[in-house]
């Protein structure tokens, strides 16, 4: 998650970030996929980074 929010803010593409995360190869095969799961996981991983900069991190979790 945290690698995926650093790549956010430093302006990288979502594709550039799946990339980082998965491996050239298997964003390559999977990028353009009709389910969009790589896609949906590079926008949650982001989402997520975002919400524990944003203090989340100190929410209890049950």
């Amino acid at each position: 998650m945290l690698q995926a929010l650093d790549g956010s803010l430093a302006g990288a593409s979502h594709q550039e970030i799946a990339i980082a995360l998965f491996g050239r190869r298997r964003v390559e095969e999977g990028w353009s996929h009709p389910g969009n799961h790589i896609r949906d996981q590079v926008r949650r991983a982001i989402q997520r980074g975002r919400y524990l900069m944003g203090g989340g991190y100190r929410q209890s979790i049950v």
